[in-house]
């Protein structure tokens, strides 16, 4: 199948040609046709399934198709959420590149910009069709009465599982209620598991909805070359990154820890070694983490030290590494992070610096790909510690139930 076999404008079709996209991908060809349906989904897809097209050229086809009553109205007529910014910015950029030529626009609504300079950004966008927006800067626009977003008739909720992860289910709530009240609702996650998470989407789409499981793989594309490197404590982890982030075969990198102090201890190591580096986190201001980003694609700095907020949503195509110094607690967001590398068919590489505290987490994360991950040892940095033995879900079952047993 090709994007021409879809009911999409010729407009559309042309887009796409100039993004030099043909094919669309299984999560797309499903979504697609259900979405212009205009049927309620809930789409299920790993990161790099094509989820952001599966949802904006659905959306981009009901702009063109509904354009003269648009013109009525200053309130959009499409919402879409993303828990965010860089995960918006990254989706406003597909928006544009789908309306290039035709009379449409798209706003970008994201928190770490001054809210004089969005409220004169509405002030001067009259037409907005649709409104890319992270949750809680997009309600705080709304109840100044700066935005209406009455006359929403499609409402996208972006990588669901991290709006859960972040706490947006009341304000995401809030906006379903403020939106026109026969809206279309489209859900789109990585994961959806739990009773909380399945509540959510319950709560906000039209029954029955149409649903989409797309499986995650449990493995990460061949051409990623991935290993694990023992620490036997803070000293030996603290040699052992150094050693990695001094590597020759790194052009560029995304170092990843798992907390703002972490990411400002780690950068300090790094510009001591003469690395040219920034650090990236939730509480830089997002003019910074913009030109961060931008100073990494152009080869202005070699590395960006992270935290998960860099996990989604940030492709660079010259990014060789990626370097854990730090496991993440889920399975899955070891993947989102490994995706980084290994772009555009170039090859990547993952190195992770594991400690007896993360000793778990790699436990989880090799169950999740079912793989035992190579272990590697550095010439003079070798541990001598022996590798921890993690018990089995079946041991700790069993210790769990003699316990039980005693205590009664």
């Amino acid at each position: 199948m090709s994007f021409i076999d879809l009911p999409l404008d010729l407009e559309l079709i042309e887009s796409l040609a100039n993004m030099q996209l043909a094919t669309p991908t299984p999560i797309q060809t499903q979504a697609i046709p259900i979405a212009m349906e205009g049927q309620d989904l809930l789409a299920c897809a790993p990161t790099g399934t094509g989820k952001t097209l599966a949802f904006a050229l659905p959306c981009v086809q009901h702009l063109l198709d509904t354009e003269t009553q648009q013109q009525l109205s200053d309130s959009p007529q499409v919402l879409i959420l993303s828990p965010t910014r860089e995960l918006a910015q990254q989706t406003q950029k597909v928006m544009q590149d789908l309306m290039h030529g035709s009379s449409l626009s798209s706003l970008l609504i994201v928190g770490g910009i001054p809210l004089g300079q969005q409220h004169a950004a509405l002030t001067e966008l009259k037409q907005r069709n649709c409104v890319v927006a992270t949750p809680g800067r997009l309600l705080e626009l709304v109840e100044r009465n700066w935005l209406d977003i009455s006359q929403v008739q499609m409402l996208v909720i972006d990588e669901a599982d991290r709006m859960l992860d972040l706490g947006f289910i009341e304000v995401i709530n809030k906006i379903a209620r403020l939106v026109q009240r026969q809206h279309q609702t489209l859900m789109f996650s990585a994961t959806l598991e739990g009773d909380k998470a399945q509540n959510f989407a319950g709560n906000l789409l039209r029954q029955p909805a149409a649903t989409i499981t797309i499986a995650a793989p449990r493995q990460l594309a061949s051409n990623i070359e991935q290993s694990i490197f023992q620490a036997d404590n803070d000293q030996h982890k603290q040699q052992l990154v150094e050693a990695l982030l001094m590597a020759s075969d790194i052009k560029q990198a995304i170092v990843f820890v798992n907390s703002r102090k972490q990411v400002e201890k780690w950068l300090q190591v790094a510009r001591q070694l003469g690395i040219r580096c920034t650090g990236l986190h939730g509480d830089i201001k997002q003019s910074a983490r913009n030109q961060q980003i931008k100073d990494l694609r152009r080869g202005w700095n070699k590395m960006i030290i992270a935290t998960d907020v860099a996990c989604r949503g940030l492709d660079i195509s010259g990014l060789s590494h990626v370097i854990n110094i730090y496991l993440p607690a889920k399975a899955d967001t070891y993947v989102h992070r490994a995706g980084r590398s290994g772009r555009d068919q170039m090859g990547g590489t993952v190195w992770s610096v594991v400690d007896a505290m993360d000793w778990p987490n790699l436990g989880r994360i090799e169950r999740y790909l079912k793989q035992s991950l190579p272990r590697i040892k550095l010439t003079g940095l070798e541990p001598k510690k022996a590798e921890p033995k993690l018990a089995s879900k079946n041991k700790k079952a069993k210790s769990s139930k003699k316990t039980r047993q005693k205590i009664s």
